[in-house]
């Protein structure tokens, strides 16, 4: 059965900041557990777009979601890029340090 369209728009947004290598497997994650969501609704006796409704509403706004997953998936790189970034301007410093200090020429002449 093919999911509802509101369903896909919330996935989409949900997982629109997240890096493209792990959207599918959260995105994909994320469907589960709304369909999960959505079977609870059901026992209430509701049909199953007003269960895919409840189940929208209650995860709240996809946007949130969204800046959400971003900050969980994405603050590891951040770190690793600012800690490699760290490494490099140290060796370059060290590196220019070492060529300011080695004599020239001139000063090696007597």
């Amino acid at each position: 059965m093919k999911s509802p369209a509101p369903l896909e728009v919330y996935l989409n947004h949900a997982v629109c900041l997240l890096p493209l290598q792990i959207r599918r497997d959260v995105r994909a994650e994320l469907h589960a557990n709304l369909h999960q969501s959505m079977l609870d609704a059901r026992l209430k006796d509701l049909d199953e777009v007003d269960a895919w409704a409840i189940a929208l509403r209650d995860s709240g706004s996809p946007w949130w979601l969204a800046l959400n997953l971003a900050r969980v998936y994405t603050l590891g790189l951040g770190l690793r890029v600012l800690f490699v970034g760290l490494a490099l301007g140290g060796a370059a410093y060290a590196v220019r340090a070492e060529v300011h200090a080695a004599p020239t020429a001139q000063e090696a002449r007597p």
